[in-house]
Order: structure tokens, then C-alpha cells, then sequence
């Protein structure tokens, strides 16, 4: 059992997948490297665009040949360009070919060039190609949405990891290096038994055996140690993604890479922290809401009618919650309990089954049997529509607190209060109740650091499933 030495460099490291090249390759993972390079859909693409142009649009042989030389060059080029595990669902192939024709385009019409119909119908076919690539690439995020990923870091930090992605749709962890601390012995039988040089190893030999197309360093070390960098370099000459992650201690922050001086730095800016972005949200946040109460009108009287009917009480409870950075504001939700059940709260906070600050309990004897069924449909929530209409709330964002739950708040979970809280959000279609409330708070985290519209579009449509489905509801 030896101690680890984490300053020991890596010398004329060589990966283990060039001494095997030579070896009879099984027919099964020659197919499984064109599948996951995207052979298919290079070769798809090379035969369109002969098709359109030798079949559909009967262009000479010329021609024909001219647009199978262009599409196959440029085929050739971005297989060569891109990295193996980036070639099934990339669209860069795809965009720069259609941004060189379209300044070639741009360049001939200000020169005056008079194209004739064989040269229209001989640019459709050469765009033929990207097309077909680009469909060819949505098809491989679909079919290979699971990247295949190897964890490498300390114990603690790949556990974590492990665990956090255990339940991912687009990442599958399918082995795991690690190893302790600096200067503590390792357990018997643990891959941090060995120097570096055998991590290195064991993690070229994972990537060989388990088809791995990405490995992830979890290690705060990652940029500083040799042996890391050896590691990298490695994984580089066998065309796998390597990767660093940025460990905050569970900090949800939006990071992109820029360069100061002659070091690469992260930026903790957020991606829309500007007005343009604000304004836009709150036009689409309000419109969409007026446009949802008036088509929604005939259920919102019915439903307010049997309220009254069911229970003595309004049909509408108002209660004061937390805005945008803590501001209070009256809130709008169906009543779905009896009217004193504020005044037995008192009493029931004994049972309570929620997590951190909140107040749960999945039998709550002041709910009511209509309130029940509101509840589990989350109709009782279609009053904030008018809350987002007046600006207090938005369609998209973390749920609107009470003043008494803020007030526990520690100072990192207080920047969930920096967006206007929403109808729905990130954890409520991600388990709802279910989750527990550190997951709940890292997923309101992620979503204030890192929201836009196509985000707020993909919650909305993941809302009508979890409350068809009523995942975690109570």
C-alpha cells in the first residue's frame, strides 16, 4: 500500500491504443467507429447531392462530377477537421459550408455573374450535402445522446460526480479512477494504490475497453499537475474529449472561458445579465400569460364556482410572498384548503416532511377534498397568470416564498431572490416534492445563472408532462 505522490511527472507517456492498431479488429467495433463517427451520414450526404444532381436535375456529366468534387473535398476536409468523438453531431461542416456558398453567392452578384438555370439547380445540389449532414447529426444526438464518460479526480470529488449523474439522459458514467488526498494511504484493492503513472494507464485501458469518447477530471489540481497534463495529452493523440471541471463546492454558476494577459480565466457573468434580455423576457412572460387567461376564462369560472360551492370560504387564497430580490407582493392561487388553515399551522408543524425552511405533509387534514384534486392537477396554481400579468412573478423561475422561509436563508441560497420567482421552474419539472432541498436549490441556482427563452421554452413544455404524469406532486 503506497502513499500518493501527486507531484510525480509522467515521462514519454504513450497511449496503449497505438501498440494495438495492428492487431484483427472485431467486425463488431469496426461498425461501432463508424456509427459513433458518423460515417453514415457522410457518405448520405456524398450521395445526395449526386443524386439531385445526376438523377433529379440531370446535369452533364460535368457539372455532375464538379458537384460531387466540391461536396466530397468538403467532406473529406471536416472529417479530417474535427475530432473523432465531435464528427456524428456536429454542425460545423454543415454552417461553414453553407457561410462559404453564401459569400461565394454574395460575391458573384456584386460582380455582376448572370447564373444560369444548370448552375441554380447544380448550387442545390451541393447544398444538398449540408443538408443531409446536418439531418445526419440531429439523428446522432438522438441515437447517441449518452456520451460514454469516464470519471478521473479524487474519491470525494468523483463520487459526488457519480452520483449528480446518475440519473442523466446525456451522460453515462462507465468507469471511474480515482484516488485520495494527498499523503493518505489508499484502501486495498483501490486504483489510488498506484502512482500516476498507473492512473494514466488504467484510464487509457477503460477508454480501450468501455468505447469511452470522454473523460472527466474532477481534480482542483487538473491544470497544474504534470501528470494530468500528460493524461490530456494522451487522450488527445486517441481522439477522446478530456475535460476539467470547474468544482465550486455545488455553486451553480454560468462559466465561460476568456483570456487575461497570457492566462485563461472564468467568467462568472451570466449569460443574460442585461437589459435587453430582462425586457425581453417580460414581454414574453406577460404576453403569453394574457393570451393563456382569456383561453383559459371558461375553466377558471368553473373551477372558482365549485370552490364556492364545495366549502365556505373565497374561491381565490391571497398570501404574501417574496419577489425579485426579496420584495413582498400579494400572491393569487385557488383555494384548495379550509379558511383557518393558517390558524392550525401552529399544530402541524410537528409532522412536517418538508425540507430545509419549507412546510410539507403529504396528508395535510386541512386540505380539501376539491382542493385535492386541484392540487394534484396543479390547477390551484392558474390564478398566478395574474401575478405574471402585473410583473410580480414570471412564467419561468424559481416558486415564490414565504417571507418567514426567506428569512432562513443562508447568503448563496438568497440568490435564488435575483430573478422574479416563477409559475413554474427547473425543479418542478425535475421531481418536484421528491427532490430534497439542496437538489431543489441547486436547480433554482442553475436556472438564475444560466436562463433564457429557449430554456424557459423546453420548462414550459416539460411542465404539461410532469403535471399529466403528477411527478412528485402533493
Amino acid at each position: 500500500m503506497a502513499v500518493l505522490n501527486i507531484n510525480q511527472p509522467l515521462r514519454g507517456l504513450r497511449t496503449d491504443r497505438a501498440s494495438t492498431a495492428r492487431r484483427p479488429i472485431a467486425l463488431s467495433r469496426v461498425g461501432g467507429a463508424i456509427l459513433r463517427q458518423g460515417v453514415v451520414g457522410y457518405v448520405a450526404a456524398l450521395a445526395g447531392a449526386w443524386f439531385l444532381a445526376a438523377e433529379r436535375f440531370d446535369l452533364p456529366q460535368e457539372w455532375t462530377s464538379g458537384v460531387v468534387a466540391v461536396v466530397g473535398a468538403w467532406l473529406l476536409y471536416s472529417f479530417a477537421a474535427l475530432p473523432a468523438f465531435e464528427r456524428a453531431r456536429s454542425f460545423k461542416p454543415s454552417t461553414r459550408l453553407v457561410e462559404l456558398l453564401g459569400v461565394a453567392t454574395v460575391s458573384l452578384v456584386i460582380a455582376g455573374f448572370d447564373s444560369t438555370p444548370t448552375a441554380r439547380r447544380a448550387m442545390v445540389a451541393v447544398l444538398a450535402g449540408p443538408a443531409l449532414l446536418g439531418v445526419s447529426a440531429i439523428v446522432h444526438r438522438q441515437v447517441l445522446r449518452r456520451t460514454p464518460t469516464i470519471l478521473v479526480g479524487q474519491v470525494e470529488s468523483v463520487r459526488r460526480l457519480e452520483k449528480r449523474w446518475a440519473a442523466r439522459r446525456d451522460v453515462t458514467v462507465v468507469a471511474t479512477c480515482s484516488w485520495r488526498s494527498p499523503h493518505e494511504l489508499a484502501p486495498a484493492g483501490a486504483v489510488s494504490d498506484h502512482s500516476f503513472d498507473d492512473v494514466v494507464r488504467e484510464v487509457l485501458a477503460a477508454v480501450a475497453e468501455r468505447h469511452a469518447t470522454s473523460v472527466v477530471i474532477a481534480s482542483s489540481r487538473a491544470f497544474t499537475n504534470p501528470a494530468l497534463r500528460h493524461l490530456a495529452w494522451a487522450l488527445q493523440r486517441a481522439e477522446v474529449e478530456c475535460l476539467v471541471v470547474a468544482d465550486m463546492s455545488d455553486h451553480v454558476e454560468y462559466l465561460s472561458p476568456r483570456r487575461v494577459g497570457d492566462q485563461i480565466a472564468l467568467s462568472l457573468r451570466a449569460p443574460n445579465d442585461h437589459l435587453m434580455s430582462l425586457v425581453v423576457k417580460s414581454l414574453f412572460d406577460r404576453v403569453s400569460a394574457l393570451v393563456a387567461l382569456v383561453l383559459l376564462s371558461p375553466v377558471l369560472l368553473v373551477v372558482g364556482i365549485m370552490i364556492r360551492l364545495g366549502s365556505r370560504g373565497p374561491a381565490i387564497f391571497r398570501q404574501v410572498r417574496s419577489g425579485r430580490d426579496g420584495r413582498p407582493f400579494v400572491m393569487y392561487k385557488f383555494r384548495t384548503m379550509s379558511v383557518d388553515a393558517e390558524d392550525r399551522l401552529d399544530d402541524l408543524m410537528r409532522q412536517n416532511e418538508g425540507a430545509g425552511p419549507l412546510f410539507k405533509l403529504r396528508n395535510d387534514p386541512r386540505i380539501t377534498p376539491l382542493g385535492r384534486v386541484l392540487r394534484s392537477l396543479s390547477i390551484d396554481e392558474l390564478p398566478q397568470l395574474f401575478n405574471v400579468v402585473k410583473g410580480d412573478m414570471s412564467l419561468v423561475g424559481p416558486r415564490p416564498a414565504l417571507p418567514a422561509e426567506t428569512s432562513q436563508y443562508s447568503e448563496w441560497v438568497w440568490r435564488r431572490l435575483h430573478v422574479r420567482p416563477g409559475l413554474t421552474g427547473l425543479w418542478q419539472v425535475s421531481g418536484r416534492s421528491a427532490l430534497s432541498w439542496d437538489d431543489s436549490i441547486r436547480m433554482d441556482l442553475q436556472y438564475v445563472n444560466n436562463w433564457n427563452l429557449r430554456l424557459d421554452l423546453a420548462i414550459l413544455a416539460r411542465t404539461v408532462g410532469a403535471v399529466l404524469s403528477r411527478d412528485g406532486a402533493h
